[in-house]
């Protein structure tokens, strides 16, 4: 989308970047929301949308776990810009990337099937575990490498350590002599630079012999070390620069094989970034009780109980985490509003009294828009639509300029000129308060011709005036229409309610009554009204008292639409609810009574085998009483399911084998011994009809095997 930045500013959108942010877990979630902008494609919008949705569904079945995401390629890139490895801290930010992806794409194919869009990315969220467990065992965040990295290294650490010992023993045997007392400044020994020294006074120089490592700014104490020990000394700093030398070099094995990886890793951290930025989307739209609208292909834009999103957050309770807002409250503190534009006219003209809310009428279309076509769900109803436009042009409130020398006037008409110069039949324009800020006879005539063009044009637009023959303009324009906020004589306070297709009125002489002002002046005034706009005035004046009864009668009719509709989907789900409980019952009993014939298969089984050996005139009774057996044992409800659809296969049909959980096709079928051979895993095998299942429905919906 090529909307201007000045649409952005004055719409506040770069406000709502900033309140996405804040639900961002990660710096790098963070700068996607500032970089947020709308599209203008509808299969990307509504992918968007649709993503964002996803991670709601997502949230609602538990936490997803998002730490450890940061910019760990650009930290890489400093880390070794130097010619220095990576530092411990750094190289286990890598892990703790690793992990976090690992974390968010188990979390997301655990659902892949309900999450397709949010699964497709998690799909290539690829892994590095070798590297990661190799870091792992190599490094600590805290420690720095790990003993046991090498055995060269934990060799080395093993002298250091023996080393550090042995000299810490013969400094303080060396201090505990009693004739070397009285030369030590204190009891304690220094170590400077790996060097383990003596604290000496100066007078008694002569009394400890060894080399001058350091002294004191007085000159009063000697920093020595005792002859004894200095062998060892030499022998821990060689050990140290071994041991430095040997954490270089695992730093720069592991730095090396990270960089080998940076454009997976870099890869990696993008789509969680991502992750991060859905996540913000999500529970932003969670917090608030926002919906998705549906976006339209044919220009229609219809916002249902729309509310202003800035000033929805603004109604927030700041002292408490916005996270987890007192909905209701903020709600009942912005009051909705319902608009249309695109369907059987393409122009809007609102009016109204000053403060009455027709500026903030024309933001919350703008912002709604421009949030929606970002992917981000909105305040108002599910059953909203906003189109695809190519671009917004807003030009609101007023913006005069002193550093260009710009009045009120001529800064609205540089953003009308923008508009006239560059937009086109998927635009929506929103001029607030057209004609204003010059002669009213002129302002008026500017209006109505720049109204014919954006008419001729069919350009989508919706303007604010105050301009009394505007309203008028539209009874004689095919595709206009007009709106009005709605103002309460009885009060004469605005409701800050739309509403569509009445003319609005200033309410001036109203509210001055009110106010106080002299009667006689204004009773003059309204004489002068009376002679100069009677009629107009009445007529609007009576359709706006019948539109407000009609709106009324649609609110209430649309509330009682909505509760039917609950409370029908609820019986639907509950009918659901109660037929799947009720199939459930019966598979459960059939199973069980599938079970027990079979267990009493298992048991006549031998049985029926030892009656073969009978005398041949004993036979024929043997073999009706088998069959009988037989009979009875298929003859339950699931069991005889079961056996008419093992009869029926065909060859090459498709069977489910429940003891194997394996599919596999039929290859032969033997009804009397009541066996199927199938290939199973490549291997032909002999499977029992009791022993294989449909897939699918069952028998009598689905057909045979081979059909499901």
């Amino acid at each position: 989308m090529e909307s201007t930045s000045h649409a952005l500013r004055v719409l506040e959108y770069d406000r709502m970047r900033e309140v996405v942010a804040s639900y961002a877990t990660s710096i790098l979630g963070k700068e996607i929301a500032g970089r947020l902008t709308p599209l203008s494609d509808p299969a990307a919008v509504r992918a968007r949308l649709a993503e964002t949705e996803e991670m709601r569904a997502l949230l609602r079945r538990g936490r997803l776990p998002l730490a450890g995401i940061r910019d760990v390629a650009a930290e890489l890139d400093a880390a070794t810009s130097g010619g220095k490895p990576a530092e411990p801290e750094t190289l286990y930010k890598v892990v703790d990337l690793l992990r976090a992806g690992g974390f968010v794409r188990e979390a997301v194919l655990a659902h892949k099937s309900a999450l397709p869009h949010l699964a497709f990315v998690a799909e290539s969220m690829r892994d590095l575990p070798g590297l990661r467990e190799e870091i792992q065992a190599k490094v600590d965040p805290r420690e720095g490498v790990r003993d046991a990295a090498t055995e060269k290294l934990l060799d080395l650490r093993r002298e250091v350590a023996r080393l550090r010992a042995n000299l810490r023993s013969a400094a303080v045997r060396i201090l505990s002599e009693p004739r070397l007392r009285a030369a030590f400044q204190g009891e304690g020994m220094t170590v400077k630079n790996d060097r383990y020294l003596l604290p000496v006074k100066a007078e008694y120089r002569s009394w400890v012999h060894g080399p001058i490592r350091d002294r004191s700014q007085s000159g009063a104490t000697l920093y020595v070390e005792p002859d004894e020990i200095t062998l060892d000394g030499d022998r821990l700093l060689d050990a140290l620069d071994k041991e430095r030398d040997e954490v270089q070099r695992i730093l720069w094995d592991l730095t090396r094989r990270v960089l080998g990886a940076r454009q997976l890793i870099a890869s990696l951290q993008e789509k969680l970034a991502w992750f991060d930025f859905t996540f913000a989307k999500a529970s932003y739209a969670e917090a608030f009780g926002l919906s998705a609208p549906r976006i339209g292909d044919h220009g229609v834009l219809e916002l249902r109980d729309a509310r202003h999103p800035w000033l929805l957050w603004l109604a927030r309770d700041p002292r408490r985490d916005h996270r987890d807002i007192d909905l209701e409250g903020a709600l009942r503190r912005v009051v909705p509003m319902s608009v249309r534009l695109g369907e059987g006219f393409r122009l809007l003209v609102v009016t109204g009294p000053n403060t009455g809310g027709k500026t903030v009428a024309l933001k919350t279309v703008g912002l709604s828009v421009l949030l929606a076509l970002s992917g981000i769900p909105i305040p108002a109803s599910p059953e909203s639509t906003v189109p695809c436009y190519l671009d917004v042009y807003a030009d609101i409130g007023d913006e005069q300029s002193i550093e260009q020398s710009l009045s009120t006037f001529s800064s609205h008409l540089r953003n009308i000129i923008e508009v006239l110069r560059s937009a086109g039949p998927r635009s929506l324009i929103l001029l607030d308060e057209l004609g204003s800020g010059t002669d009213p006879i002129e302002g008026a005539a500017l209006g109505r011709a720049l109204l014919d063009r954006f008419l001729a044009r069919g350009w989508n637009a919706i303007i604010t005036t105050h301009i009394g023959s505007l309203k008028e303009y539209v009874y004689s324009r095919e595709g206009a229409e007009n709106a009005a906020m709605e103002f309460d004589p009885r009060s004469l306070q605005p409701t800050y309610r739309l509403l569509m297709g009445v003319p609005g009125s200033s309410n001036a002489l109203a509210i001055a009554r009110r106010i106080g002002l002299d009667p006689e002046v204004l009773e003059a005034a309204e004489q002068e009204v009376a002679r100069v706009a009677e009629p107009t005035r009445e007529i609007i004046g009576r359709m706006e008292a019948a539109r407000r009864r009609v709106e009324k009668e649609r609110r209430r009719a649309e509330k009682v639409r909505r509760r039917v509709q609950g409370e029908a989907r609820a019986y639907e789900e509950r009918r659901k609810e109660v037929e799947s409980e009720r199939e459930a019952y019966l598979g459960e009993a059939q199973q069980v009574v599938d079970d027990s014939v079979r267990t009493a298969r298992e048991a006549l089984q031998p049985l029926v085998e030892q009656l073969k050996n009978v005398p041949k005139t004993h036979q024929p009774v043997v073999d009706k009483l088998r069959e009988e057996v037989e009979r009875l044992l298929v003859g339950t409800p699931l069991g005889e399911k079961r056996e008419a659809f093992a009869r029926s296969l065909k060859k090459e049909d498709e069977v489910y084998v429940p003891k194997f959980r394996e599919k596999a096709r039929v290859k032969k079928i033997n009804k009397g011994e009541r066996v199927v051979t199938v290939l199973l895993n490549g291997i032909p095998t002999e499977i029992g009809f009791d022993d294989i299942s449909w897939i699918g429905a069952p028998p009598e919906t689905a057909g045979t095997a081979g059909d499901g």
